[in-house]
This record gives C-alpha cells, structure tokens and sequence, in this order.
C-alpha cells in the first residue's frame, strides 16, 4: 500500500518540468509562466468506463477457495456478482469497479475476481477523452499473474501500442521480446520483478510511461507526448501461477484456487494542458459532482484553446503555438489586424520570412482592407493619406473611369514617391487623359474598355480638315471638316463637288452647265461632268466639232411655206449682193386685209412654253389694228400632261402688228408640247385706216416674213430650278433680243453660255450640223445656231437650196441669172 501513497502527487506536470530542467511557477498559477492540472486516478466517476472480460459469479453462485497455511481459517467461499456489492448485505460480490481506490476502511473486504482457472483474461479503461497517462498500479489479493501485458490506443481503440510486456520467464512467455535495459522511452522490453509467485497476497504491479531512469531532452517533443496520450487502456493477463497440483489433479475443484483478484487498481493521469492550463473541467455530459475525478477539457490560459490546450485561440495566432516551459508562458499573441478583422490563421512560411517575429495572416478583412494585417486597400481602393490605418473609412473607392484606365479601373492604392504612386491616382492608357481617365488625348477617339489602349487614333484627312488638323471629336471620331468637304474622315468631297485638296474650301464645286449636263454630280477625280449628247467640256460647256446649240429663233416657219387664204400670193425676194437680207427663205407672204395663214406645227422638240415671234414688212403708213392668232390643238389637253393648266382662251390672242416694226411678239406665251402636231392660225381682219387707202381694204397689204417658236428661258433647266443669278444675266443682257430680228447682232459669249445650255435641255444634247455635201464648203457649221458655211449663190441653214434668182444647184455653187442694168 505504501507504493500508492507515495506516488500520489500531481506526477505529470512535475515530472515533465523536471525532466526540461526547469520548475513550474507555483506562486503565482499560469500568469508568469507554465502550470499545470493536478495528477489523479483516472478510474475515480469512470466505472461504468471500467470492464474485466471474465467475473465470478455473473451467471450463478460460485465456490473459490485460497492457498493458506493457517488452518483455523477458513479456506473456500463463495462468489456471486449478481448483485451490486454492499458493505453489509452483499460482500460477495467481486466485480471490476470493486478495484476503484476509495480509501475507506472496508476496502480490503471488496475485490474484483475472474472465474476460475481462466489464464487469458484483461481489464480495459475506456476514456471519453485524451488523457495523458503516468503510471498503473495494480495491488493482488491472491498470486500475481505469472504473465501479462500493458497495451494502450490513442484513437479510442482503432488500434493499439504495446506498452510494457511481464513475466516470470520473458523466454518462454514473450519470446523475441528484450529483456534488455530501456535506451529510450520508446523501447518495449519484457520485466520480470513483478512476475514472482511470491508475495501470495497484496502483491503489486507498477509500470511508470517516462522512466526515471531514461533523460529526456525535450518533454514537449511529440514522441514523449505520444507515449504519455491515451483514451483506452488495457491489461491483459495472460498466464496464471500455480503450485504445480493442477498439473497432476484434474479434478474442477483444483482449480478453484486459481484465478484472478485484485483489491485496487491506480491509473494515475491528468488532463494534460501544455502547461497552459492548471485546472480540468468535465467534458460535455460528464457529471461534475464526483469527488477526486479527473477530468478531460482543460480550462486554458495564455490564449490558448482546446481540451487539451493545443492551440492558439482564434485571434491569438500571431505565434506558433508552443508549450509553456517553466517560468516562459509561450502565450499565443494576439494577431495585429488593425481593427479590420477578429479573425487570423498562423502561417509558418510567413513567420520565417519574418525572421519568427510574426506568422500571423489575418482572415476576412472588413472595410475594403487586405493584407496580412488588414493594413492595405482592397484593389479599386486607396488609403486615405491623413486617416489612421485602424479608421473604418481608411480605405476610398478609385474614382477612375474603368473603360480608360488600366486594370479595370484600380488606382495607386497609396502614396510611394519612390515608386511614383500618390493615393487615388487614375493610371491611364496609353491613348487616355483626365484625373479620371475619362477622356481621350487629343487626336484620339471612341473611350471603351475592350481597347487596350483606350481609345483608338483620328482617322483625318488632313487636306479636308480646317486648317490641317488631325483632331477629331473624341466620342464619335468625326474629323472636323472643311466647308466644302463631308466623311467622318474629311476625305470626301459632298455631292455636287470634287477635287479634295489643300484649299481653303477643301473641295470644288462641280458647276456643271444646267442644261448641257445632266445633272450637277461630277467626277470626285478629274470634276468632270456627265454632259448630254455631244457636249463636252468639264462643265459641258463645249459643243463637239460638227454640232450646233440651236439659236433662240432655230424653230422657224416660213410664211410663204404656209396654207395662205383666199387673196394670199407668194412674194419671191433676190439678195442683192452686199447687202443683207431683210428676211429668209424665198421671200414673203403677201397678205390682204381679211387674209389668213396657216402654219402646221410638228417639230416642237421641248414640251414648254414657247413665245410667238411674228416677222413681218408693213407696206402701209398704219398699223394693223387686229391680227387674231389661234392655236388649234388635235384634240383636249390631259390634264396630267405638261400643258396641262392651259385654258381655250389661252389659245386665242388678237394682237397689232406696228407699221414701224419689223417684228411682234405677243405678251403671253403659248404651251406647246413633244411629239403633238399644231395649227396655229393668223387672220388678218383689220387695217388700221382702210378708207384712207386707194380702192380700200383691197390695197392694204402685209408682208409675212415667218413665225418662230422662241423658247421661254425660265422654264429651261435640268434639276427643274433655275438658278436666280442666271434668269438675271439673261435678262440683264437681253439675250431675247437678239434674236428677234433677222439680222442677227453678235452674240455675246454670256449669252452664247446661256443660250448653249437652255438648247442642250430642250435637245437633250447639241444638234448635228448636217451640212449638205454639195452646198456647203465643210461639214463644220457655225456653234451658235448652225449656220454652214454655203458656196455662192446658197441659201439656208444646211447650205441646201440656191438663192431666188439662182439655178443650178451643185458642187461650185448656184448660177446667177444675167441681168442688164
């Protein structure tokens, strides 16, 4: 019994502290270095935890009996552990809690006993917990067992460790096992001290984890800690000793002698804590009302956590964690997250990198922060220079526009001169400007993210751009362009125009004849016109060689070609060499009063309005006071045609021929139309003062000359618009007039212009020359109005027919007649 008392104190934290060479802090508990939990029996409020594989007197009522010389007293007895065991009404009862220490007076008069003759028996301590073991202590009523085997498991019993192997003959029972000295802790040998038959009663069994005799190093290394951590513990009898007799006697009897019992068994251990705990509280379901139990959850200190103290609590990973040693806590520190996080995790590369000052990462940063301690800007943040890195608002959103700077927006996260970075600063692309990075440089354009660099080059023309720029607007990238030029790019001259050059306007306009070209578009190149037939030029201003413009007068109806009324002659006219005529054609009408001409017209090349121009020679002093004109059409007028609004009375003029005057047009036009045969009809009804005439109205008497067809300029265009400036000049240089006459005064060339263009509209083009062969001395007539160029003695426009008074029409000309003067 004196091997119990003895080693009764707190052995584990004592002989672990021993063994480093230091000494616990007693005084003071766990604040000023290690500490420890007490040392007790692990059996104490485990006996439901406590079972024996073999118990006399479980199914019925056993007879034992005991080896002894004295023979007074009684030697067989019975068991029966039916029953729970009581002090007074049920002594024989020897079940394995039986062997719990209780240190009352009793306690040799309870046991645990196996059934008779039975050599493999084991007892088994199942923990609810890890628990570090130190020493078992067996004490026997009867013969110590001649062998067994301590084995322990530290995974709740998935598999087990040998621990310590006994017997009185190591060879025979245990062969192969040493029977050497212990050189480690480590080392499973084979004892034979505890073995003897001898004491025959209250014999002991001890077996210590750390040898006295075996110097350990380091106590906290995980081998020592291995070997001490336990959650189950078994003893396996394996043989029992005898005295020989049950070898010679089989009878069942005999054995009645033989068997296991124990009075008290001592598992000694605490609830190990690393030094940082110097109390245990009951696990979770574990009563804490048993008196000397230990129990498993350490209550920690040093900011440590865990049953067993083993780690660092959640914020107090800052350190590794390490067991307290002697007056050195080892407290886990607390991880510096500046106030952005209550949660870390140790990580040992860090802590090495740091040259073991500090491992601690912290986990989950709030406020926009990151970093091993919190203390940087989330990317697209920065460090507000004049706060505390611990402030809540320490960190501000980038203001960079994502589309024009790097990184999708992300700022310099803090202000480095060295490295060039200032808090909150917008890096740009390559093509982007703005404290935000929101705009273009100049000479770029179109901001988008999908653009590396931003924003893309202008695209000017510079020759189209206002004075040479390549700038452009930098959203749409339009090029700011000249006046006279169109296209994003300023490369393109707007309709109606050509020739992209350097030039103040950029482009030139095409000013393509009204009517000689078919419109106002040119050639963007060369600015050349689309002209109609047999007009040339760039601007289709020149007629091709062999090709007229027709004169204002071209549409003409000799009188004396016309169906002439009753009274009406024919009045030929010879040209007097070296002077000009008076008329054309043959000569005249000779017209009476009361007379009437008929002049069918159908050649009118141009559906318009036309001015009547009458070309007459008064014969009388007087004028004639009434001429009716009429214009008979074939039949009414749709009114969907060109000459649609046109009226009966629109038809019908009555005007006056002047005696002075060798012409007349009447004030009001007539609409006349393409591919429509007219009769316009003249009736002569009045002479001014017929009375005053010899033999009256029979002797007055009108030449008619011819009718012409005179277009109306302000109805002659190609784009249906009559430019202001050009119905001014021609009206500003009575270009009408000219043409009123027969002799013909020059031209002028702006006339020459206008009057070209207005015939190339009524002709879709220039009129052929049509020379005829014979009478005419080339094929090339005269541009302004067609006249060839006759042989003598030839008359008409096409050189076609003799002049009156000539005959003999050919290759040299017409012969005159022989006159005597």
């Amino acid at each position: 019994m004196g091997a119990v008392h003895s080693l009764s104190f707190p052995f584990s934290g004592f002989v672990l502290a021993a063994a480093a060479g230091q000494e616990p802090d007693r005084n003071h508990g766990c604040a000023h270095g290690s500490c420890y939990p007490a040392t007790g029996d692990l059996l104490v409020g485990r006996e439901k935890n406590l079972k024996a594989s073999s118990t006399c007197g479980m199914r019925r009522k056993e007879p034992y009996c005991i080896v002894s010389h004295l023979q007074e007293e009684k030697k067989c007895f019975d068991c029966d552990s039916r029953r729970p065991y009581d002090p007074v009404y049920n002594t024989i009862n020897h079940r394995i809690e039986n062997v719990i220490t209780t240190f009352k007076p009793h306690r040799k008069k309870s046991w645990w006993q196996s059934e008779n003759g039975k050599s493999n028996v084991n007892i088994q301590l199942d923990l609810e917990a890890e628990f570090h073991f130190t020493h078992l202590i067996m004490t026997f009523k009867t013969f110590r067992p001649a062998a067994l085997l301590i084995e322990r498991s530290a995974d709740f019993g998935r598999t087990w460790q040998i621990y310590r192997y006994f017997s009185h003959d190591c060879a025979a029972n245990f062969p192969g096992v040493s029977q050497g000295a212990l050189h480690s802790i480590n080392d499973v040998i084979c004892e034979s001290r505890y073995s003897d038959i001898e004491p025959s009663t209250e014999g002991e069994v001890i077996y210590r984890v750390l040898d006295p005799a075996i110097r350990i190093e380091d106590p906290y290394s995980p081998n020592i800690q291995n070997q001490l951590k336990i959650t189950n513990l078994r003893v396996n009898f394996t043989k029992l000793h005898t005295l020989g007799d049950n070898l010679l006697d089989p009878r069942p009897e005999i054995k009645e002698k033989y068997y296991y019992a124990i009075y008290e068994l001592v598992v000694r251990g605490n609830c190990f804590c690393y030094g940082h705990a110097s109390e245990c509280a009951p696990i979770d379901g574990i009563r804490d009302d048993i008196e000397g139990m230990v129990h498993g959850k350490c209550v920690c200190n040093h900011n440590t956590k865990g049953l067993n103290c083993e780690r660092c609590e959640d914020f107090y990973n800052d350190m590794p964690w390490r067991p307290a040693e002697g007056r050195n806590a080892n407290a886990c520190k607390k991880c510096n997250c500046n106030s952005h996080s209550s949660v870390c995790h140790f990580d040992m590369a860090v802590y090495l990198a740091t040259g073991n000052v500090s491992g601690g990462v912290c986990d989950d940063c709030l406020h926009n922060t990151m970093g091993r301690n919190c203390e940087l800007c989330k990317p697209f943040y920065y460090k507000e220079p004049f706060k505390d890195i611990r402030d809540p608002r320490v960190c501000v959103a980038c203001d960079c526009d994502p589309e024009g700077s790097e990184n999708g927006g992300m700022c310099d996260s803090h202000t480095a001169p060295t490295l060039g970075m200032v808090a909150g600063q917008c890096r740009c692309k390559a093509n982007v400007e703005g404290q935000r990075c929101d705009k273009c440089r100049t000479g770029y354009f179109g901001l988008s993210a999908d653009n590396p660099q931003g924003c893309q080059p202008c695209r000017c023309d510079h020759r189209g751009t206002v004075a040479g720029s390549t700038q452009c607007d930098a959203v749409s990238g339009d090029c700011f362009c000249k006046r006279l030029v169109t296209g994003r790019s300023c490369d393109q001259c707007p309709p109606e125009h050509w020739g992209l050059s350097l030039d103040l306007n950029g482009c030139r306009g095409c000013e393509c004849d009204s009517g000689a070209a078919l419109d106002n578009h040119c050639s963007i190149d060369s600015g050349q016109c689309r002209c109609r037939s047999h007009m040339t030029g760039r601007q289709c201003t020149q007629v091709e060689s062999g090709y007229f413009f027709m004169a204002l007068d071209y549409l003409l109806y000799e009188a004396e070609l016309a169906k002439m009324g009753q009274g009406c002659t024919l009045e030929a006219r010879e040209h007097q060499q070296g002077r000009p005529a008076t008329w054309t054609g043959i000569g005249f009408a000779r017209i009476p009063e009361g007379g009437t001409l008929e002049f069918i017209i159908s050649n009118i090349p141009y559906s318009m309005e036309y001015d009547l121009l009458i070309r007459y020679e008064s014969q009388m002093p007087r004028d004639w006071e009434e001429v009716r004109i009429t214009v008979v059409r074939p039949g009414p007028i749709p009114t969907s045609s060109p000459c649609g609004n046109t009226i009966p009375d629109d038809d019908k003029l009555v005007v006056a021929l002047p005696a002075g005057a060798r012409f007349m047009v009447p004030p009001q036009p007539v609409c006349l139309e393409r591919g429509v045969t007219y009769t316009i009809r003249f009736e002569f009804r009045r002479y001014q003062d017929a009375n005053a005439v010899l033999n009256g109205a029979a002797n007055a008497i009108l030449l008619i000359d011819s009718v012409r067809m005179i277009p109306y300029f302000c109805l002659i265009r190609h784009d249906n618009i009559v430019p202001r400036n050009r119905k001014q000049t021609y009206e500003r240089y009575r270009c009408h007039e000219g043409s009123k006459s027969v002799t013909h005064p020059s031209m002028t060339d702006t006339c020459a212009k206008l009057i070209a263009s207005m015939s190339a509209v009524i002709n879709d083009g220039a009129l052929p020359c049509n020379c005829d062969p014979q009478g005419s001395i080339s094929s090339v007539c005269d541009v302004r109005g067609g006249q060839c160029h006759c042989r003598p003695n030839v008359i008409g426009r096409q050189c076609e027919q003799c002049a009156p008074g000539t005959y003999g029409f050919g290759p040299s000309g017409c012969i005159g007649e022989k006159r005597s003067f």
